[in-house]
Formats: structure tokens, C-alpha cells, sequence
């Protein structure tokens, strides 16, 4: 099977030696140049001089080279481990794929990778035509499931194993025309849903439908519920939501950056989208899709890149702004209140880049951080922990400060007595929850000798602890499945899902109590402009 993905936009990073065409032909991933191609020049290791002719279609277009202006499109087609193909056989389906998506009228390199376990093709498309076209204007909104379409019919064609997308099968039935799948298809009528049953044999019984789906033939996973199928699968252990653990598990132990993460997941089925401080996982076969914190505190983004880097982190979070230099292998970034006077490098691995104006950097916790001054020299150092003085420690993860509201109650005959009933229902959350708070507040401040102050302390103290064990569990976990011995996996795996239920619990406490403070100081903020504008409205009235 094939992925495509699209990269990172291609701006003024096209040309140089630490630019995106440097990193696309790089000779010690591309067989010293031999898996290079192009359209319109012949070598194979000079990136300058493939990016030159990109920056002149570029510049005899219409618009021109604008500030922020895309340069090219810089397009990623994955293969699977499992597919026999060769490095020569996936480069030139990279290069098919990459004439049949340009239709001849721009410029093209297709470079192909071996460093990694899979092999895949990076394909850099100029953004302007030799005609003066300029290729966004000429792309239609589901154009990556086009290209998807393509790269389904070129592996159908070789043989290669293909993933049935219900997204990418409408676009597909939509560029064809048609309603069915036809023999030609990339898609085999024993995969398509619709045609399950022209594909049994003549006087066979039909099977009942074991999972039940919509009136337009999607599966009710798409929606963001479970169905009786997945509650009772999950009680098995055989769950939607656990499969998707062991997939992350499993891809996490062999993965490099989160980058090669995200591709490697993406490979074996799972779509992952950065949202935020949140990730959100997608089943492609099904289009399920869970949120971080609905799978567990293991698998939230912190926690992710704590097992891919093999040590406990710290996310930092900051402007796009603030990046003084970034390359393919560092990352160099002001410190927020120092008018650009300090500054500091990390790996470009520890950097998770959504495409927004906000970066977050997962830095290790156990290491000291270089601190230079803007001609790079030492100025100091700062455990990293010390960079929050800087650019602000980031909230824990707790629930939201006010409960969720109660759906509507039915009960009562009048509408009046239904709103009597609901109001009781608000008010036994409020209690339950003042309920819950206090007993936390008790049971800390005792075991701070009677100091509520320093018994909240000690609570987060104890939910910064529980969630460094947490990580290191996490790796554990990861480190045994590098090793292959199931009986550790088991117990790694148990050891971490014991800390992950200590570390909700103490957030659970945290956030009842902190919510309860909150609450009571608007009550008394709210009762004392309630008095103010009385003894207002008292004065007034006697003068």
C-alpha cells in the first residue's frame, strides 16, 4: 500500500544547503543520488541547482516570489514494510505518481529514501508552471484524495496491498463517475461495502450483518460514540480504543522523531492530527476517531515524546516568532522577555510543529539548557526546569474548571415542574462536587499537619511526581517491546496503566479542590460589589 502525505509548506527554505531540497536528494539516503529524478534537469546531488529552476518558474509567474510566498509543494508517498518492492520499484512509482499529478506542466524531483524502515519517496512539485500557472489556484479542495486514488490504482495495478478508505473511495466513485466499484478499480468489489453481496457465490446463505451501520453505508465507528459491537469488544479486550494503543505502543519503540512517528502510525492505519496541546487519532478503515485523553495520559503528547526520546520531558510552549534559526537538526529560539538578548538551541526532534503560530518543545528534564547571547556565546546555563521563569510552566492537565451541564430532565408533567427538577439535579452536582472537594482538602491538610496551604502544595507536588513516573513507565514500556520478551511487555504494561489510574487520581483531587477556590472566590467577589453598590445606592439616596 502507499500513503501520501503533504509536507510542510515549502517557502524560502527551497535552495541551500539546510534548505528542503538539500534534505530531499541527500546522497546518504538516496543511494549517493542514484534514486533522483526530475523533469527538466539532469543531476542528481546539486540541490542548488535544482532549486534554481524552480525559483525561475517561480519568478516568471505572475505573482512573482512574494514574502511567504509557497515555492513548492513538497509531497511524501510511503510504503509498506510488508510489500515486496524494491528501492528502484518505488522510485519509479514515485515518479509516475509524481508526472500523472503534475500532468507535465511543472516541474518536478523525486528523491527515494532507504534510511528507514520503510521505504518512501519525497516529491517536490514546483508551485509555479512553465506556463505562468500558479498550482494552488488550480487544485481543488479533496486533492489529496486524489492523489490517493492515483496511488491506489498504481499499487492495485502491481499487485501491492491497498487500504479501504471510505473517503478516498467516494472521491474515487466521483472522478470516475459512477455509483459501483468497476472490475478496474482500485478497489476490489470483495472491499467495497456496497457490493459485499454480488461477490457470494449463486444459492449461498446470506450471512446476518454483524456491524451496523448508517443509511449512506458508512460505519456507525465514524460517529464519535461505541456501538454495542465495540462495548462488548472492548470487554474482550479487543476494543477499537485498544488497538490503537498497541498500535502507538508498537510504533513508539521503533521510531526516531515524531515526525517518523506520525508517517510510521499513518502506515499502519492510524491518522494522527496535532490539535493544540492534544492529539487526536484517526482509524482510516473505519474513521474512529479518539482523543488523547480518552485512550489515557500515556498516550497524550507529552507522554509520546517521552518514549520517543527515552527520557523523561518537559514541554515548553512558544510563539513562532521567537525562532531565531531553524534547521533540519536544531532549533535555535529567543527567550520571551529578554528583548532577544538570550537565547537557546535544542534538537529539532524534540520540536512538535502543527503549522500554527504556536510550537511546543519537549525538552529532557534531567539536563542543564546553554543559554547564549546573540553572538552566540555562553551566557549562562539553566536546568530546564528553569526555562518557566521564561516562558511560563504549563497548566496540569486537569478536567474543566466547571462540571458539565446535565442534559435536560424529562421528569415532571408541566414545564414548570420539569424546571423544579432540574434545578435540584444542579444543586446535587454542586453538593457532590463541594462533597469530593472537601474530603480532598481534609485528607491533605492532615497529612500536612494541619497546614491547608501546604497541604495543596504537597498535592501538586504529588501530581508533578506521579506524572515523571508516568513517563518513565512509559518508556519501560517501550524499551520492552524493543526487547521482545512478552512477559516484561505484560508487566511494563500493568505497571504503567497503575500509574496512569495514581496520576488521574491525584488530578481528579487537585481539580476538585482548585475548582471549589475558584467558586468561592467569585461568590465573595460577587457579594462584595453586591454590597459596594448598596452602600452606593444608601449614600445617593441621603444626599
Amino acid at each position: 500500500m502507499a500513503v501520501v502525505k503533504l509536507g510542510r509548506p515549502v517557502k524560502s527554505n527551497l535552495g541551500g544547503p539546510n534548505g528542503a531540497m538539500a534534505y530531499v536528494i541527500n546522497p546518504a539516503k538516496t543511494d549517493g543520488g542514484r534514486l533522483v529524478s526530475s523533469n527538466y534537469e539532469r543531476t542528481r546531488t546539486d540541490h542548488d541547482a535544482l532549486a534554481e529552476g524552480m525559483l525561475d518558474d517561480n519568478r516568471r509567474s505572475p505573482q512573482g516570489i512574494r514574502k511567504n510566498s509557497r515555492l513548492a509543494y513538497h509531497i511524501k508517498l510511503s510504503f509498506s514494510p510488508k510489500d515486496p518492492v524494491t528501492p528502484e520499484k518505488v522510485h519509479e512509482l514515485g515518479v509516475e505518481f509524481a508526472r500523472r499529478i503534475t500532468g507535465g506542466e511543472y516541474k518536478f524531483v523525486v528523491a527515494t529514501h532507504t534510511d528507514r524502515h520503510h521505504l518512501h519517496d519525497h516529491i517536490m512539485v514546483c508551485a509555479a508552471s512553465r506556463y505562468g500557472k500558479h498550482l494552488k489556484a488550480e487544485l481543488p479542495k479533496d486533492i489529496i484524495e486524489q492523489w490517493r486514488v492515483a496511488a491506489n490504482e498504481m499499487c492495485a495495478r502491481e499487485g501491492l496491498s491497498v487500504i479501504f478508505n471510505p473517503v478516498t473511495e467516494q472521491v474515487a466513485r466521483k472522478m470516475r463517475g459512477d455509483e459501483t466499484t468497476p472490475d478496474s478499480a482500485p478497489t476490489t468489489r470483495e472491499r467495497d461495502p456496497k457490493r459485499v453481496e454480488e461477490t457470494r457465490k449463486a444459492g449461498t446463505a446470506t450471512p446476518p450483518q454483524t456491524t451496523r451501520r448508517t443509511r449512506k453505508e458508512e460505519p456507525l465507528e465514524r460517529r464519535y460514540g461505541m456501538s454495542m459491537e465495540e462495548i462488548y469488544a472492548a470487554a474482550k479486550g479487543k476494543g477499537t480504543k485498544d488497538r490503537i494503543r498497541m498500535l502507538i505502543d508498537l510504533t513508539s519503540s521503533t521510531a526516531e522523531n515524531f515526525e517518523d512517528w506520525r508517517d510510521m502510525l499513518d502506515i499502519r492505519g492510524v491518522g494522527v492530527e496535532v490539535r493544540g496541546r492534544h492529539l487526536t487519532y484517526t482509524l482510516k478503515d473505519t474513521g474512529f476517531k479518539v482523543r488523547d485523553e480518552k485512550l489515557g495520559q500515556a498516550y497524550d503528547m507529552t507522554n509520546i515524546m517521552a518514549g520517543l526520546a527515552h527520557t523523561p520531558v518537559i514541554p515548553i510552549t512558544f510563539n513562532r516568532r521567537l525562532v531565531a534559526k531553524q534547521t533540519r537538526k536544531t532549533v535555535t529560539v529567543w527567550l520571551p522577555g529578554t528583548h532577544r538578548k538570550k537565547k537557546i538551541t535544542f534538537d529539532a526532534k524534540r520540536l512538535v510543529d502543527d503549522g500554527g503560530s504556536t510550537l511546543r518543545a519537549f525538552l529532557p528534564r534531567d539536563r542543564d539548557q546553554i543559554i547564549l547571547d546573540p553572538s552566540n556565546r555562553y551566557a549562562g546555563k539553566t536546568p530546564t526546569t528553569g526555562l518557566y521563569q521564561w516562558f511560563g510552566e504549563p497548566t496540569s492537565r486537569l478536567e474543566p474548571q466547571t462540571t458539565p451541564e446535565r442534559l435536560p430532565l424529562r421528569y415532571g408533567v408541566s414545564p414548570a415542574q420539569q424546571r423544579w427538577y432540574q434545578a435540584q439535579a444542579r444543586r446535587l452536582d454542586r453538593l457532590a462536587g463541594e462533597a469530593k472537594a472537601l474530603n480532598a482538602a481534609i485528607r491533605w491538610t492532615r497529612l500536612a499537619g494541619g497546614d491547608a496551604a501546604k497541604g495543596l502544595s504537597l498535592l501538586r507536588g504529588k501530581v508533578r511526581e506521579s506524572h515523571d513516573e508516568l513517563q518513565s513507565a512509559v518508556i519501560a514500556l517501550h524499551d520492552a517491546i524493543q526487547q521482545g520478551d512478552p512477559d516484561l511487555v505484560a508487566e511494563t504494561r500493568g505497571e504503567m496503566e497503575r500509574r496512569e489510574a495514581l496520576c488521574d487520581r491525584y488530578e481528579d483531587e487537585l481539580s476538585a479542590i482548585e475548582r471549589e477556590i475558584h467558586t468561592t472566590r467569585d461568590r465573595e467577589q460577587t457579594e462584595t460589589e453586591q454590597r459596594e453598590r448598596q452602600q452606593q445606592h444608601k449614600r445617593g439616596r441621603s444626599i
